[in-house]
């Protein structure tokens, strides 16, 4: 085979169509292999995505008790079998029927709007109609204290002040709208058609009447969850920002008086009062029903946007 071969090359990287050189030597293909690559433009890689932004948590804020409540409450606690340990356990029919006669009589002091007006309306004629059969469902209570009393006098003190954990526990601010909803129910019904038995109408309605209450200890009882997580999640760095969080904090640090739903002053279960507590006599037992001044749904306590707390020197993030 011969050795020399005519092949075309670039003068210069503009081109090389047509062109040749006199034959040379097989060998010198290779340096005009090099010559095309270095003439060859090379597209370098695109550049790497830049890192993505840091992500930034969302912080929420501290839960709010339910019902405008105070931030710090105990509530009663449940049995064995689930029932809540409130004034209303335990009790007997009698009781059961007073209590909830003592329920509708809250409900017609402290439910003012005038879409409650029907619940004064129905509780003063099932008082008045069934005078005879209360005043006699009345003495027999009142004779078993007398009964298990050492004294009249004795008797009479214990009864009062059971009926003022009653008056207390239908009373208790956090849970009014629904009480006040479930109490116009009933008057609504008693009106269309008034009960010809005073006790089985009690009865029968009792649940009624005490289901709003079971409903405010089960939120709040979330919220006692939720608002511990947050604390433990979040309380160091944003908890100061939070007034709840700082009602609890104060209340562990200075040890003051904690209210229990159902058997404090009702108004201590509020984070903040619309008014000042007032007493109306019941004529019946001359216990004192609280009257308090609520703000219906509106929640009074403010939604305050986590802020963090800014550290200065030789300072904690929170208080301890």
């Amino acid at each position: 085979m011969n050795s020399a071969a005519r092949i075309a090359v670039p003068g210069n990287c503009d081109g090389m169509a047509g062109r040749t050189i006199a034959p040379i030597k097989i060998t010198a293909i290779a340096a005009a292999t090099v010559l095309l690559g270095a003439c060859t433009t090379i597209v370098p890689p695109p550049p790497p995505p830049p890192p993505p932004p840091p992500v930034v948590e969302s912080v929420p804020y501290r839960p709010l008790p339910p019902g405008g409540a105070s931030y710090v409450m105990e509530i009663p606690g449940k049995d064995f079998f689930g029932k809540r340990q409130t004034v209303n356990r335990g009790r007997s029919e009698d009781e059961k029927v007073w209590h909830f006669r003592s329920a509708w009589n809250v409900a017609a002091l402290n439910c003012l709007g005038t879409q409650y007006q029907p619940i004064l309306t129905a509780y003063s004629s099932y008082i008045s109609q069934h005078e005879q059969t209360l005043g006699q469902l009345n003495e027999r209570i009142d004779s078993v204290y007398r009964s298990q009393a050492e004294s009249r006098r004795t008797a009479i003190r214990t009864r009062e002040s059971h009926m003022t954990s009653v008056y207390n526990f239908f009373a208790l601010p956090p849970a009014r709208s629904g009480f006040c909803r479930a109490a116009l129910d009933i008057s609504n019904r008693a009106s269309f058609a008034p009960p010809a038995d005073p006790i089985a109408f009690a009865k029968d309605n009792f649940d009624i009447i005490e289901e709003p209450f079971e409903t405010f200890f089960e939120e709040y009882e979330e919220y006692q969850r939720a608002s511990a997580e947050w604390d433990a999640r979040y309380g160091v760095q944003y908890g100061p920002s939070q007034p709840g969080w700082v009602a609890v904090q104060q209340a562990r640090a200075n040890g003051i008086s904690i209210p229990t739903a159902g058997f404090s002053d009702p108004a201590s279960t509020l984070a903040a009062p619309a008014g000042p507590t007032s007493l109306v006599a019941d004529p019946a037992t001359g216990v004192g029903v609280p009257v308090i001044p609520t703000q219906g749904d509106f929640i009074s306590q403010p939604v305050v946007e986590p802020v963090v707390t800014v550290q200065g020197e030789g300072q904690s993030a929170a208080p301890q």
